[in-house]
């Protein structure tokens, strides 16, 4: 057994402190802290504050591959301003809004991905098209069923 203290590494919201607030140094970080910071997270995270979306949209195609993680969090250590930055997570659409057997019927039908499903059946919606109502009868469903199929929650 080690008697050394074990450290927890840093979370995203540490490291979104360390570049923004705090403006914590690259070499004052420790080496869990180091390994732990995620470029590709940061620039989710960053890109969800309005002020800050242009910003990383121009340096996402040098902080994703190009740089390494130390250079990514030195540029936005250097670039951004020393504030307290508070943004707010937006969640994508929820795979949830259509019936689990619609998706599951239109996955099939189609051979895709339940993913994949999700949207056609939204393209469809969108397009106010009868497609899925003629999939649904094909199927022997009534038009009760499809209707029950169609609800969105």
């Amino acid at each position: 057994m080690s008697d050394k203290p074990v450290t927890k590494a840093a979370t995203i919201f540490d490291h979104l402190s360390h570049i923004t607030d705090k403006k914590k140094d690259w070499h004052s970080l420790s080496e869990a802290d180091r390994k732990s910071f995620s470029p590709y997270l940061i620039n989710r995270w960053l890109s969800m504050d309005p002020d800050l979306i242009e910003i990383v949209n121009e340096f996402q195609h040098y902080t994703i591959g190009v740089l390494d993680t130390k250079h990514v969090y030195q540029l936005y250590h250097d670039l951004l301003p020393k504030r307290k930055c508070f943004t707010k997570y937006i969640k994508g659409k929820s795979e949830d809004k259509y019936n689990k057997e619609l998706i599951e019927f239109i996955a099939d039908h189609y051979s895709i991905s339940k993913r994949e499903a999700t949207e056609y059946i939204s393209m469809m919606i969108d397009l106010d098209s009868t497609e899925i109502v003629d999939i649904l009868s094909k199927y022997g469903k009534t038009e009760k069923e499809i209707k029950n199929l169609l609800k969105t929650k």
